[in-house]
């Protein structure tokens, strides 16, 4: 298990308040069944620097998960994930795992897919670039925590002014502006604004994001107290 960066640990700790409920979202048609463990998960993938940084509380007692592999993946600044060839859908058509060719083409591509352990803190982070779009989908990044209840799977977003910025600059600038955005992605609309990573930096020298998000351990109904007060 790597130890968190300290700067992302420190973020993270200064917030406990601000945890947020994690919303079960959908895995979407690019997971692979294996991610490499690892912190720096860009290899040869250009654009803006990110560090994120993610903080699992279990949502009954607000304890820390500890030992948790946690697995991210996302799109590079094109829209493509590693293994898979790009798609371009009809006008209107949403990517969904039913729509997109599921066949992995590239089966040593590795970009931009890795895993971490959470440490004795429920603290795991990840350095990487900030995700590109793709058509009928807002900008994100997926994340599946496995515990031993169940694999939860969301999403995790970015403000769309920031988004804006970001994606004024190259490389993504070189691209025809986005189709979807939170407001009006399918997906964002279920709860989506749970996830949204409290960021700091800038479009231009980097950003490091961070979320505190709190997980059901427990799947049946009876045992479920409901969720702290601090939860969002």
């Amino acid at each position: 298990m790597t130890p968190p960066d300290g700067s992302v640990a420190e973020l993270l700790g200064a917030q406990p308040v601000s945890c947020r409920l994690w919303p079960e979202q959908t895995e979407g048609p690019y997971h692979r069944p294996r991610h490499p463990e690892r912190r720096d998960i860009t290899e040869d993938r250009v654009g803006l620097a990110l560090r994120i940084g993610l903080r699992l509380v279990d949502a009954q007692t607000a304890a820390p998960l500890a030992g948790v592999p946690v697995e991210v993946w996302h799109a590079d600044h094109e829209g493509r994930y590693s293994g898979f060839a790009p798609f371009t859908p009809s006008p209107g058509e949403v990517v969904t795992s039913k729509s997109v060719p599921l066949e992995i083409v590239a089966p040593s591509e590795t970009f931009l897919r890795g895993t971490q352990h959470t440490d004795d803190e429920g603290i795991c982070d990840f350095e990487t670039i900030y995700p590109g779009w793709y058509a009928s989908r807002t900008v994100h990044i997926h994340a599946a925590a496995q515990l031993a209840t169940g694999r939860a799977v969301t999403q995790l977003y970015f403000p769309d002014e920031l988004t804006d910025q970001v994606f004024a600059c190259p490389p993504y600038a070189d691209r025809p502006p986005r189709d979807t955005t939170n407001a009006t992605d399918s997906i964002f609309a279920d709860d989506g604004r749970r996830t949204v990573m409290q960021l700091t930096g800038d479009a231009i020298d980097g950003l490091t994001g961070v979320l505190c998000v709190a997980l059901e351990r427990h799947t049946d109904p009876a045992k479920s107290v409901g969720p702290p007060r601090a939860l969002d």
